[in-house]
C-alpha cells in the first residue's frame, strides 16, 4: 500500500471544535492555515491582549480553557464559514455563529461556552486571537502527524475504536507500519508539493480520555497508551521545510 495522506483536520480555536478540510496550502516555518487562531483565556490566564483582543505573545496552555480540564469541549465542532465567521455546534445545546474579532459575537461564544464547563472550572473570560504563532502546545509553529496503523494498534489494546478527532492531530497517514514514525525524526516528508521536517513525538494528555461525540471521558487513554507502547506519546509534530499544497489521497514520501 502506497502511503497517502487520508485526512487534513484544523482547529480554529483551541481546544474548542475539530474541522475536516479536503486540502490546504503549506507555508515554509508557518503551521496549518486557520489552525488554533483564536483561544478562550479565563480567569486564572496570565496573558495580556490589547483592544482587539489579540495576545501579545504565545503563552502556554494553563492560560486556555482545554479538553484536559473541560472534556465537554471535545465534543464542539467548528465550521469556517463565508466571511471568517464560525459555526459551533455541541450535542448539549443550540449552534452558534459568531464573528470572533467581533465584540458582541465574543460575549455570545463566552455564554454559550460557559455551561460546557464544570462547575470548578475557571470562568472564561475573553475569546483571543493568537499573536504571530498559532495557539498551540508548541511555541513554535509546527504541524501534528498521526499514523493510523499506529492509532489501529492502540485500538486492540483499548478493545474499540477510537475516532481520530479525539487526537486533535492535522494530518493522518495511511500506509505505513505501526509506528513507523518513531524512525523518522530529521527525516524529510513530500506531502503533495509540500515538504515538511519530522521534528519530534507528540506527548499526550487527558483530553483524549474524551469522546468526540458526546464530550464524556470514556477511555483511560494515559495508561492504555503505556501500555501498548511503553511511552504515553501518540504522533509527531514536523516544521514545514518548503512550500507546497497538500490534499487528501496524495502520496506520502519519505525523502
Amino acid at each position: 500500500m502506497t502511503p497517502s495522506l487520508a485526512h487534513i483536520y484544523r482547529h480554529p480555536i483551541k481546544s474548542i471544535g475539530c474541522e475536516e478540510i479536503n486540502s490546504a496550502p503549506l507555508t515554509q516555518g508557518r503551521a496549518l492555515p486557520l489552525d488554533r487562531m483564536w483561544g478562550v483565556l479565563h480567569t486564572r490566564s496570565k496573558l495580556v491582549f490589547d483592544g482587539d483582543h489579540r495576545l501579545s505573545q504565545w503563552g502556554p496552555k494553563i492560560n486556555f480553557l482545554t479538553g484536559a480540564k473541560a472534556p465537554s469541549l471535545m465534543a464542539v465542532t467548528c465550521h469556517q464559514l463565508d466571511g471568517g465567521r464560525l459555526e459551533l455546534r455541541h450535542p448539549d445545546t443550540s449552534a452558534l455563529q459568531i464573528a470572533p474579532d467581533q465584540a458582541g459575537d465574543q460575549s455570545a461564544f463566552l455564554e454559550w461556552v460557559t455551561p460546557l464547563l464544570p462547575a470548578e472550572h475557571p470562568a472564561p473570560v475573553a475569546l483571543v486571537a493568537a499573536p504571530s504563532a498559532p495557539l498551540t502546545d508548541q511555541s513554535q509553529p509546527l504541524i501534528s502527524l498521526i499514523n493510523a496503523a499506529t492509532l489501529g494498534k492502540l485500538e486492540t489494546q483499548a478493545g474499540h475504536a477510537l475516532d481520530p478527532r479525539r487526537f486533535r492531530a492535522n494530518l493522518w497517514i495511511d500506509g505505513w507500519q505501526p509506528e513507523a514514525e518513531r524512525d523518522l525524526i530529521g527525516r524529510d516528508l513530500r506531502i503533495g508539493t509540500a515538504t515538511l521536517t519530522v521534528v519530534k513525538p507528540i506527548g499526550r494528555c487527558r483530553a483524549t480520555d474524551a469522546n468526540p461525540d458526546t464530550g464524556l471521558r470514556d477511555v483511560d487513554m494515559l495508561p492504555t497508551l503505556k501500555e501498548t507502547f511503553g511511552h504515553t506519546d501518540l504522533g509527531m509534530f514536523c516544521a514545514v521545510k518548503s512550500d507546497g499544497q497538500i490534499t487528501c489521497g496524495d502520496q506520502v514520501e519519505i525523502l
